[in-house]
């Protein structure tokens, strides 16, 4: 996918026009869950609704954290506007988060979060920005059975999950494989192995990338992000680890990562290329 675009939220004092609750599409099932184990991430795939009600929902982890990429395809998902998104996992609180839109290679609407944490609301209140992380239990998974996405002008809809409490088990599991082999990734064994190498990070975020209205508010930005490092030196996927509340820029950051990071690639043992991680940290202040 191509990203095209990014949006970020708004700060306190913004208007959204939201529909009630009651007012939901409520889409069901259309296909079981399609569990999938990448050399980079593991997935949760599943499809929902039929004709122009039909969406696909993608959910990623690529390591032991419990911080999910979202994708969301579909046309209830076509031109969103805006700079929030609204999602509500279950009988969780709301989470208030920016988003990025693209197609899918059929030409399909998408919506895409990086760094996802189900149970901790992302943005409250502009000043609330200490909150504790809230811990996703495998009590707390199991509750989450539904899927609600509103805001952005869009029509909201509630995705009836099911009982999730086994895919969250499958992609932690996973998860755990993952980060495993990919932190051993280019460790020194060898003389041929080595870890990934960036090539000119100086040149892969600048200062437009701030948001004008975070700048204009003179809210300064630190996030930390893992980068997945593919065998052709290009970023695979993002996955942000840290990051200050309210978390208004971690979509960007990701955005402009993969489409700007490059390295040398990690090499095995063998001088082979692999794939491997590489964590990377960016703080925006005010002068």
């Amino acid at each position: 996918m191509q990203f095209q675009r990014f949006w970020a939220a708004y700060l306190v004092g913004l208007v959204f026009l939201v529909a009630p609750l009651n007012a939901q599409d409520k889409i069901e099932p259309s296909s079981d869950w399609r569990l999938r184990e990448y050399e980079d991430k593991c997935r949760l795939i599943r499809n929902f609704g039929e004709g122009d009600q039909a969406v696909t929902l993608w959910l990623d982890q690529g390591g032991a954290q419990k911080a999910y990429n979202l994708t969301l395809i579909g046309k209830p998902f076509a031109y969103p506007f805006g700079r929030a998104i609204r999602i509500k996992p279950g009988d969780e609180e709301e989470i208030l988060r920016s988003f990025i839109t693209s197609k899918s290679s059929k030409g399909r609407p998408v919506i895409k979060l990086f760094g996802l944490t189900l149970v901790q609301p992302q943005l409250e209140r502009a000043l609330e920005l200490d909150r504790p992380v809230a811990e996703l239990t495998a009590e707390r998974a199991s509750a989450i059975d539904s899927l609600s996405i509103s805001g952005a002008g869009l029509k909201p809809i509630r995705l009836n999950l099911g009982a999730m409490g086994a895919q969250f088990g499958f992609l932690q599991e996973c998860g755990e494989r993952i980060q495993a082999l990919l932190s051993e990734a280019g460790r020194t064994l060898t003389g041929e192995a080595r870890p990934p190498e960036a090539i000119r990070p100086d040149r892969w975020l600048f200062t437009k990338d701030w948001p004008s209205y975070l700048r204009a508010a003179r809210m300064e930005g630190k996030i930390s992000v893992r980068l997945t490092v593919g065998k052709n030196g290009r970023a695979t996927d993002c996955a942000v680890i840290d990051s200050n509340k309210p978390q208004l820029f971690d979509d960007p950051v990701c955005f402009n990562l993969l489409r700007r990071a490059r390295f040398k690639p990690a090499l095995n043992g063998s001088g082979e290329p692999v794939v491997s991680y590489f964590f990377h940290k960016a703080v925006f202040y005010i002068k």
